[in-house]
């Protein structure tokens, strides 16, 4: 009996010691820790899609590849409408007039990096890509890509100060006529964040 109990008192601390070893294991392992972190899927895709019966992408959706297309808000600002959607890694950005629905007057495309190790770091929940474009009408966008947040920032010589809007987003108005209207797409703990990250630096 007394042989017995030795043994298992020893088992416990060689269970002990193992439990130990592998419990801090990955932690002094940052680039382990970056690589499981950028294989999950984007936080962007669990975002409920917005039902737009007039979609002016639609008809490109067969021609853009494999990768399904959800549109995931969409904002009216005067004249122009701004819709956002994610496609595999790659956020979007697409604005119509008023008057002209069917044609895009904007439309901006781009994709997050592959292992999450570069772009733009300056916002929470980054790295963030980055791309911007100059539409008809006189309107222009910048677009920041990241795997759990999209920011946009748009301008219209016709921009107003009064935004209707749907979908996971929120609409920071623009502080004067010669400002964009920027969006910040996402669940909501996240876009809290980086809201108040783009305003603590305007």
């Amino acid at each position: 009996m007394r042989r017995l109990t030795r043994h298992t008192v020893i088992g416990s601390a060689v269970l002990f010691a193992c439990v130990a070893c592998t419990s801090g294991e990955g932690e002094s392992n940052p680039s382990a820790r970056r690589t499981s972190s950028a294989a999950e899927a984007s936080s962007l895709f669990r975002l409920p899609a917005v039902d737009l019966p007039d979609d002016p992408l639609s008809e490109q959706d067969g021609s853009t590849g494999p990768e399904k297309r959800r549109v995931i808000g969409e904002v009216r600002n005067g004249p122009d409408r701004i819709i956002v959607y994610v496609a595999g890694r790659k956020c979007g950005l697409a604005t119509t007039r008023e008057g002209d629905q069917r044609n895009l007057s904007l439309h901006l495309i781009d994709a997050r990096s592959k292992d999450g190790s570069q772009g733009d770091e300056r916002l929470p929940y980054g790295p963030y890509s980055e791309s911007s474009a100059t539409g008809s009408g006189g309107t222009w966008a910048a677009l920041s890509c990241g795997k759990d947040a999209m920011v946009v920032k748009f301008f219209s010589p016709d921009l107003s100060k009064a935004s209707k809007y749907r979908g996971s987003l929120d609409v920071i108005k623009p502080a004067s006529a010669e400002g964009s209207v920027s969006l910040v797409v996402g669940e909501r703990g996240i876009r809290e964040k980086v809201r108040a990250a783009l305003q603590a630096h305007s």
